[in-house]
This record gives C-alpha cells, sequence and structure tokens, in this order.
C-alpha cells in the first residue's frame, strides 16, 4: 500500500507539472499579444472593437502626460486623421511569472496624416512598457505605458 501512495504522489506531481509548463506564458505570447494590440487600432484593421481582445477591462494607458482608459485610447488614436501607420518595436526585455509578464521595449512609429488637406509624414521613437496578465486563458494588457523620445514631422506630397 505504501509504494501505491508513493506511486499516486509521484504521478500527480508529474501530472500537475506538465499541466503547468504547457500553460506557460511564452516570450512570444507576450510578443504576440502586444503586436496584436497594435494591429487592432491600425488603420489597417477593420474591426477597432477588437483592441478589447488585447487589454483587461481596466486596462490603464499612460502616454503623452494622460491617463487613459481603452476607450479614451481609441478616441484620442481616432483624432490623427492617419492614413498610414506602421510599427517597429525592437530591444524586447521580457520577465515572466506563473499568471503575468511584463516587457519593455524600444518602439518606433511612421505615420502619413492628412490635414487642412495636407500630408505629413510623422516620425515617432517610443520606449514603452507594458504589463500584462492571463485572465480565463488569455493573455492581456493590464497597463502600457508609452514615452515619446524623439519626433520629427514634414509635410509630403
Amino acid at each position: 500500500m505504501r509504494k501505491f501512495s508513493i506511486l499516486l504522489i509521484v504521478v500527480v506531481f508529474i501530472s500537475c507539472t506538465q499541466t503547468t509548463t504547457s500553460n506557460a506564458i511564452t516570450e512570444q505570447d507576450v510578443k504576440d499579444t502586444i503586436l496584436g494590440m497594435f494591429e487592432s487600432f491600425s488603420v489597417e484593421s477593420n474591426d477597432k472593437a477588437n483592441f478589447y481582445d488585447y487589454v483587461t477591462d481596466d486596462y490603464v494607458l499612460y502616454e503623452i502626460g494622460k491617463e487613459m482608459n481603452a476607450a479614451e485610447f481609441l478616441e484620442f488614436a481616432s483624432t490623427f486623421n492617419t492614413i498610414e501607420d506602421d510599427w517597429k518595436v525592437s530591444d524586447w526585455n521580457i520577465n515572466i511569472d506563473k499568471e503575468s509578464a511584463h516587457a519593455f521595449f524600444k518602439n518606433s512609429g511612421r505615420f502619413i496624416t492628412v490635414n487642412d488637406g495636407k500630408k505629413m509624414l510623422l516620425n515617432y521613437q517610443w520606449l514603452e512598457s507594458a504589463y500584462l496578465v492571463r485572465l480565463n486563458g488569455e493573455l492581456k494588457i493590464r497597463f502600457y505605458f508609452s514615452d515619446a523620445i524623439s519626433q520629427t514631422s514634414e509635410e509630403i506630397d
């Protein structure tokens, strides 16, 4: 009986370890979630509401000296009359826990906007940070911080 009890404990331990490992958050999960968020509000996105697939209900963003929730951010992003956008994220630094992750990275954005009939090319460099949590099996962004470190603009034809 004692051997059976020890065997049962070992089997349960191995099962729990395998389950935890197979559900572990990966660096690729973190990158996919953050890049998916960018794609969701891109001008190429057909459904801006899918932004909510990448953020928690209590999502908070700090950008341009303002605190915004998800709806406020989408409203803010819609004011730029952007017709083309592109982001390049680099220098990832990702830390993962069992049910959460933190990432910080560099983001280079290129945007073409039209205001008063004038096309403008805007180039931004940001340092950014995101805190992600797993909710109901899905990785979502709870907190995002963005700090512009350089920006240029020029009128284009």
